[in-house]
Protein backbone atom coordinates (compact mmCIF):
# COMPACT_ATOMS: atom_id res chain seq x y z
CA UNK A 1 0.00 0.00 0.00
CA UNK A 2 1.05 3.53 -1.06
CA UNK A 3 0.77 7.03 0.83
CA UNK A 4 -1.12 7.61 -2.57
CA UNK A 5 -4.02 5.53 -1.75
CA UNK A 6 -5.05 7.37 1.33
CA UNK A 7 -7.42 9.62 0.78
CA UNK A 8 -6.11 13.56 1.91
CA UNK A 9 -2.46 11.97 2.83
CA UNK A 10 -0.68 15.20 1.97
CA UNK A 11 -3.69 17.50 2.66
CA UNK A 12 -3.95 16.54 6.25
CA UNK A 13 -1.93 16.39 9.46
CA UNK A 14 -4.63 14.23 10.87
CA UNK A 15 -4.03 11.80 8.70
CA UNK A 16 -0.61 11.39 8.58
CA UNK A 17 -0.85 11.40 12.10
CA UNK A 18 -3.32 8.46 12.22
CA UNK A 19 -1.40 6.42 10.03
CA UNK A 20 1.97 7.03 11.80
CA UNK A 21 -0.11 5.70 14.87
CA UNK A 22 -1.58 2.44 12.92
CA UNK A 23 2.05 1.33 11.80
CA UNK A 24 3.89 2.02 14.86
CA UNK A 25 0.97 0.31 16.91
CA UNK A 26 1.52 -2.74 15.21
CA UNK A 27 5.72 -2.74 14.68
CA UNK A 28 7.90 -3.28 17.23
CA UNK A 29 11.50 -3.09 15.94
CA UNK A 30 12.27 0.19 13.57
CA UNK A 31 15.90 0.09 11.12
CA UNK A 32 17.26 3.25 9.65
CA UNK A 33 20.42 3.69 7.57
CA UNK A 34 23.07 5.23 8.17
CA UNK A 35 24.72 6.74 4.55
CA UNK A 36 28.03 5.36 4.40
CA UNK A 37 28.69 9.08 2.83
CA UNK A 38 27.57 10.90 5.24
CA UNK A 39 25.42 9.62 7.82
CA UNK A 40 25.92 7.81 11.35
CA UNK A 41 28.53 5.03 11.21
CA UNK A 42 29.28 4.38 15.19
CA UNK A 43 25.66 4.66 17.59
CA UNK A 44 27.68 6.10 19.97
CA UNK A 45 28.12 8.97 17.63
CA UNK A 46 24.68 9.98 18.87
CA UNK A 47 25.59 11.05 22.19
CA UNK A 48 25.21 14.78 22.54
CA UNK A 49 22.66 14.74 20.15
CA UNK A 50 19.04 14.71 20.37
CA UNK A 51 19.14 11.20 19.75
CA UNK A 52 21.50 10.02 22.20
CA UNK A 53 18.43 8.51 24.25
CA UNK A 54 17.87 5.68 21.57
CA UNK A 55 21.23 4.61 22.14
CA UNK A 56 20.45 1.96 24.23
CA UNK A 57 18.03 0.16 22.27
CA UNK A 58 19.74 -0.37 19.52
CA UNK A 59 19.84 -4.31 18.51
CA UNK A 60 22.44 -4.62 15.92
CA UNK A 61 24.14 -2.65 13.57
CA UNK A 62 25.11 -4.53 10.01
CA UNK A 63 26.64 -3.41 6.85
CA UNK A 64 24.25 -3.35 4.69
CA UNK A 65 22.00 -1.58 1.44
CA UNK A 66 18.71 0.42 2.01
CA UNK A 67 16.88 1.37 -1.93
CA UNK A 68 19.95 1.24 -3.86
CA UNK A 69 21.91 3.12 -0.66
CA UNK A 70 25.09 1.72 1.40
CA UNK A 71 26.00 2.57 4.43
CA UNK A 72 25.28 0.66 8.07
CA UNK A 73 22.41 -0.88 8.99
CA UNK A 74 21.20 -0.16 12.64
CA UNK A 75 18.57 -1.66 14.49
CA UNK A 76 16.39 -0.55 17.58
CA UNK A 77 13.99 -1.98 19.82
CA UNK A 78 10.63 0.54 18.76
CA UNK A 79 10.55 1.73 22.71
CA UNK A 80 8.57 5.03 23.82
CA UNK A 81 11.85 7.31 23.16
CA UNK A 82 12.02 6.14 19.47
CA UNK A 83 8.64 6.22 18.90
CA UNK A 84 8.45 9.84 20.09
CA UNK A 85 11.08 10.60 17.58
CA UNK A 86 9.26 9.21 14.66
CA UNK A 87 5.65 10.73 15.66
CA UNK A 88 7.24 14.36 16.08
CA UNK A 89 9.73 14.20 12.78
CA UNK A 90 7.32 11.67 10.65
CA UNK A 91 7.61 8.32 9.26
CA UNK A 92 9.54 9.42 5.93
CA UNK A 93 11.99 11.36 8.30
CA UNK A 94 16.05 11.79 8.24
CA UNK A 95 17.11 12.03 12.06
CA UNK A 96 19.79 15.30 11.90
CA UNK A 97 21.04 17.67 14.75
CA UNK A 98 23.05 20.48 14.48
CA UNK A 99 23.49 20.57 10.78
CA UNK A 100 24.65 16.86 11.17
CA UNK A 101 22.73 13.74 9.28
CA UNK A 102 22.26 10.88 11.11
CA UNK A 103 19.60 8.15 10.23
CA UNK A 104 17.29 7.45 7.34
CA UNK A 105 15.23 5.11 5.47
CA UNK A 106 12.71 3.83 7.99
CA UNK A 107 11.93 0.15 7.79
CA UNK A 108 9.61 -0.85 10.87
CA UNK A 109 8.99 -4.60 11.66
CA UNK A 110 6.71 -6.69 13.41
CA UNK A 111 9.16 -9.99 14.02
CA UNK A 112 10.89 -10.27 10.63
CA UNK A 113 8.05 -8.46 8.49
CA UNK A 114 7.90 -5.10 7.46
CA UNK A 115 5.22 -3.14 8.12
CA UNK A 116 6.54 -0.06 6.59
CA UNK A 117 9.30 1.43 4.41
CA UNK A 118 10.71 4.03 2.71
CA UNK A 119 13.31 6.08 1.13
CA UNK A 120 13.27 9.47 3.24
CA UNK A 121 15.21 11.53 0.06
CA UNK A 122 12.83 10.92 -2.15
CA UNK A 123 9.38 11.42 -0.46
CA UNK A 124 8.90 14.88 -1.84
CA UNK A 125 7.01 12.52 -4.65
CA UNK A 126 5.12 9.95 -2.48
CA UNK A 127 4.51 7.64 -5.57
CA UNK A 128 6.14 4.01 -4.62
CA UNK A 129 9.01 6.01 -2.11
CA UNK A 130 6.86 4.31 1.11
CA UNK A 131 5.23 1.44 1.52
CA UNK A 132 2.96 0.32 3.98
CA UNK A 133 2.36 -3.96 4.56
CA UNK A 134 -1.21 -4.34 2.18
CA UNK A 135 -2.41 -6.42 5.20
CA UNK A 136 -3.26 -3.52 6.69
CA UNK A 137 -4.77 -1.11 3.90
CA UNK A 138 -8.48 -1.91 4.38
CA UNK A 139 -8.11 -0.80 8.72
CA UNK A 140 -6.05 2.27 7.59
CA UNK A 141 -8.74 3.34 4.75
CA UNK A 142 -11.32 2.97 7.47
CA UNK A 143 -9.78 4.67 9.96
CA UNK A 144 -8.50 7.57 8.40
CA UNK A 145 -11.85 7.75 6.69
CA UNK A 146 -13.07 8.14 10.32
CA UNK A 147 -10.31 10.50 11.69
CA UNK A 148 -11.53 13.32 8.17
CA UNK A 149 -14.88 12.46 9.35
CA UNK A 150 -14.20 13.98 12.77
CA UNK A 151 -12.23 16.99 11.51
CA UNK A 152 -14.49 20.05 11.75
CA UNK A 153 -13.34 20.99 8.02
CA UNK A 154 -15.17 17.70 7.22
CA UNK A 155 -18.56 19.19 9.33
CA UNK A 156 -17.86 22.58 7.69
CA UNK A 157 -18.00 20.74 4.09
CA UNK A 158 -20.97 18.44 4.42
CA UNK A 159 -23.08 21.34 5.29
CA UNK A 160 -21.61 22.96 2.01
CA UNK A 161 -22.57 19.84 0.06
CA UNK A 162 -26.04 19.54 1.53
CA UNK A 163 -26.66 23.24 -0.30
CA UNK A 164 -25.51 21.92 -3.25
CA UNK A 165 -27.66 18.85 -3.70
CA UNK A 166 -30.19 21.38 -5.75
CA UNK A 167 -27.71 21.93 -8.54
CA UNK A 168 -26.71 19.78 -11.31
CA UNK A 169 -23.32 18.70 -12.03
CA UNK A 170 -22.63 20.95 -14.98
CA UNK A 171 -23.68 23.94 -12.30
CA UNK A 172 -21.20 22.98 -10.14
CA UNK A 173 -18.24 22.49 -12.13
CA UNK A 174 -18.88 25.83 -13.62
CA UNK A 175 -18.98 27.60 -10.29
CA UNK A 176 -15.77 25.20 -9.29
CA UNK A 177 -13.83 26.47 -12.34
CA UNK A 178 -15.31 30.49 -11.45
CA UNK A 179 -13.93 29.95 -8.29
CA UNK A 180 -10.67 28.12 -8.59
CA UNK A 181 -9.68 31.20 -11.42
CA UNK A 182 -10.00 33.76 -8.67
CA UNK A 183 -6.36 34.95 -9.50
CA UNK A 184 -7.07 35.51 -12.90
CA UNK A 185 -10.11 37.74 -11.85
CA UNK A 186 -7.49 39.72 -10.12
CA UNK A 187 -4.96 39.98 -12.52
CA UNK A 188 -7.44 41.17 -15.25
CA UNK A 189 -9.33 43.65 -12.92
CA UNK A 190 -5.69 45.25 -11.81
CA UNK A 191 -4.72 44.81 -15.87
CA UNK A 192 -1.45 43.39 -15.29
CA UNK A 193 0.06 43.06 -18.97
CA UNK A 194 0.92 38.97 -18.60
CA UNK A 195 -2.84 37.87 -17.55
CA UNK A 196 -4.94 34.87 -18.41
CA UNK A 197 -8.34 35.38 -19.36
CA UNK A 198 -10.59 33.11 -16.98
CA UNK A 199 -12.61 31.14 -18.41
CA UNK A 200 -16.28 32.79 -17.70
CA UNK A 201 -16.60 36.65 -17.22
CA UNK A 202 -17.96 37.02 -13.65
CA UNK A 203 -18.40 40.09 -11.76
CA UNK A 204 -16.92 40.24 -7.72
CA UNK A 205 -20.69 40.48 -6.72
CA UNK A 206 -21.71 37.51 -8.71
CA UNK A 207 -18.44 35.51 -7.61
CA UNK A 208 -19.55 36.28 -4.03
CA UNK A 209 -22.71 35.03 -4.21
CA UNK A 210 -20.94 31.52 -5.53
CA UNK A 211 -18.37 31.18 -3.12
CA UNK A 212 -20.51 31.61 -0.19
CA UNK A 213 -22.17 28.52 -1.16
CA UNK A 214 -18.75 26.66 -1.46
CA UNK A 215 -16.53 27.89 1.17
CA UNK A 216 -16.17 27.65 4.55
CA UNK A 217 -16.86 30.55 6.90
CA UNK A 218 -13.47 31.76 7.65
CA UNK A 219 -12.47 31.26 4.03
CA UNK A 220 -15.45 33.06 2.63
CA UNK A 221 -15.17 35.92 5.52
CA UNK A 222 -11.57 37.33 3.59
CA UNK A 223 -13.70 37.32 0.15
CA UNK A 224 -16.68 39.17 2.09
CA UNK A 225 -15.04 41.84 3.43
CA UNK A 226 -14.18 43.39 0.69
CA UNK A 227 -15.88 44.65 -2.31
CA UNK A 228 -13.61 44.21 -5.23
CA UNK A 229 -10.98 41.25 -7.05
CA UNK A 230 -8.00 43.90 -6.50
CA UNK A 231 -8.41 44.23 -2.93
CA UNK A 232 -7.65 40.57 -2.72
CA UNK A 233 -4.47 40.85 -3.39
CA UNK A 234 -3.02 45.01 -3.10
CA UNK A 235 -0.06 45.71 -5.41
CA UNK A 236 3.35 46.07 -2.71
CA UNK A 237 3.13 49.81 -3.50
CA UNK A 238 -0.03 50.23 -1.34
CA UNK A 239 1.61 48.95 1.83
CA UNK A 240 4.92 50.77 1.46
CA UNK A 241 5.34 54.28 3.36
CA UNK A 242 7.45 56.58 1.57
CA UNK A 243 10.52 57.09 3.67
Amino acid sequence: MYFEEIPFYEVFSEVREKVTEIVLSISDTAEFLGCSEYGLQDIYDLYGTKYEDIIPTMIICKSGESYGMFGKIFRFNLVTALRNHIVKEGLTCIFSDKGELYLENLYLYKGEKIVFSCCSHEVFSLYHMAEIDNSLSEFILSETAKTIRNMPLYKNMSHVVDKLNSKSKAEIERDIRIISDLCWYVDNEKEFWVRTPPKYECDFLSFKKIAESYLTKDTFAVISSVSSFSELQPLPSQNLSMK
